[in-house]
């Protein structure tokens, strides 16, 4: 099964809207078709982005977390070692790298791809929403 981790972009636009390659892809984790790994700091970060953008997507608090409640049951939880040496230019993108690396996960799924090249020099493919989705359907 594949496994990838989720760039909080990506995560945001599927609850911005229920078209589009980001929302297909929680579609296709809820039928089980992937492994999403998740740590706490990305738990945290999904909140903490979610629940500032909560009212502008006419969502309730209860329901971003309902679903992160629902990412936690189905993901495998990985925790961040604290001696991580810095790889990338953004900060903020750091611990996607490092779960990525540390997980041995192939794929990080961001809209960001420019920030995470460097994942590639840990064998680690960096795609879009789209170029994941099609990794997917090319898998059935």
């Amino acid at each position: 099964m594949l496994r990838a981790v989720i760039d909080t972009n990506v995560f945001l636009s599927a609850l911005w809207s229920s078209r589009g390659a980001a929302f297909e892809i929680f579609a296709e984790l809820r039928r089980g078709r992937w492994q999403m790994i998740l740590s706490n700091h990305l738990l945290f970060e999904y909140e903490e982005v979610g629940k500032r953008n909560a009212v502008e997507m006419n969502l309730t608090l209860d329901d971003i977390d309902a679903v992160l409640d629902a990412l936690c049951a189905s993901a495998e939880h990985r925790q961040l070692e604290p001696d991580w040496i810095p790889r990338l230019i953004d900060p903020d993108d750091e611990p996607l790298l490092q779960l990525a690396v540390e997980g041995g996960v192939p794929v990080i799924v961001t809209r960001n791809a420019r920030h995470l090249k460097p994942a590639q020099n840990f064998g680690i493919e960096v795609l879009t929403p789209a170029e994941f989705l099609a990794r997917l359907k090319e898998s059935e």
